[in-house]
């Protein structure tokens, strides 16, 4: 994973991955789109879609501009690159613009990678302050494409990284409560966050065991067991459905039968409570990266 400094941290979102000032906070999150915050007022916005067809520069130019602004939004201008804006790839389409309101202004850029056939709008909000400084790192830091080195989702204030080909399929963040979930093929992985943990903890008889039953985080096959000690936390382990079929093909074929999991897992420092439940996974192992991966931005 990518070290970052105590002045900046990672945003990862829609397989777009930044680097952030770290005073820089998770807003809003949508399907492709990304609102962040600095004191509680709009700094940056972001908008992805992988472009099916030909790929048309104006026309999805003003497709994604067009989206969430209302009618009386100010015209955009399309302008060069502005000095020490830094450069990108020739593989990479680049239109640079900018706009002005009575109260607040912007600029930004809409980015098409011709390899991935993804289209990306990042806009800054200029609030005539010092926040529009941070926009050459902050582009200079931009990925669409998985790095490998930094994190699959990294917003508000979790991080984790998942194997390749992991999609986000679902996601809810409620006050306290976060749930996220992946898919790959017919592997499943689902990640829980909850704050404050003190408080949970204490309507939950103070036992993890109970935090993830009252959450039905566990079938019925393990719900009564108390699940394996790990550091900071509880561990349980059960086969897939049809799993004595699959052993005889373990047998057979070399080929480890799936399993489940769920950890759970109390981080004092942060006073949250992390879980990851993994379905179907063909190795341990990836469960365990992923486990090791989750946690405190």
């Amino acid at each position: 994973m990518t070290s970052h400094g105590h002045d900046t941290k990672p945003f990862a979102w829609a397989g777009i991955e930044l680097t952030i000032p770290a005073a820089w906070e998770t807003g809003h999150l949508g399907d492709g789109y990304a609102l962040l915050e600095h004191r509680y007022r709009p700094v940056l916005e972001m908008k992805t879609a992988t472009i099916r067809g030909r790929f048309n520069f104006q026309r999805h130019f003003k497709a994604l501009t067009r989206s969430g602004r209302t009618r009386s939004a100010p015209p955009l201008r399309l302008t060069p690159l502005p000095p020490g804006w830094p450069a990108f790839s020739a593989r990479m389409d680049v239109q640079p613009f900018a706009w002005q309101g009575d109260h607040v202004g912007g600029r930004g850029l809409l980015l098409y990678c011709r390899d991935c056939r993804k289209a990306t709008l990042i806009q800054f909000y200029d609030h005539g302050d010092h926040r529009l400084a941070a926009i050459p790192d902050v582009l200079a830091s931009f990925k669409d494409h998985t790095s490998g080195s930094g994190p699959t989702v990294a917003v508000y204030d979790i991080q984790a990284t998942l194997p390749d080909r992991f999609a986000l399929t679902r996601f809810q963040f409620d006050a306290g409560r976060f749930e996220l979930v992946f898919t790959r093929s017919r592997e499943g992985v689902t990640l829980w966050r909850w704050s404050p943990a003190d408080v949970i903890l204490d309507r939950c008889g103070n036992t993890l065991s109970h935090v993830a039953r009252n959450n039905g985080l566990l079938p019925p096959a393990v719900i009564d067991q108390n699940g394996r000690p790990v550091e900071g936390g509880l561990e349980w382990q059960w086969p897939a459905r049809g799993y004595r079929h699959r052993l005889r093909g373990f047998f057979a074929h070399r080929a480890p039968p799936p399993g489940h999991a769920l950890r759970i897992w109390h981080r004092s420092d942060s006073n949250r409570i992390l879980a990851v439940r993994g379905e179907a996974i063909d190795t341990f192992d990836t469960f365990e990266g992923i486990c090791t991966s989750y946690g405190a931005i």
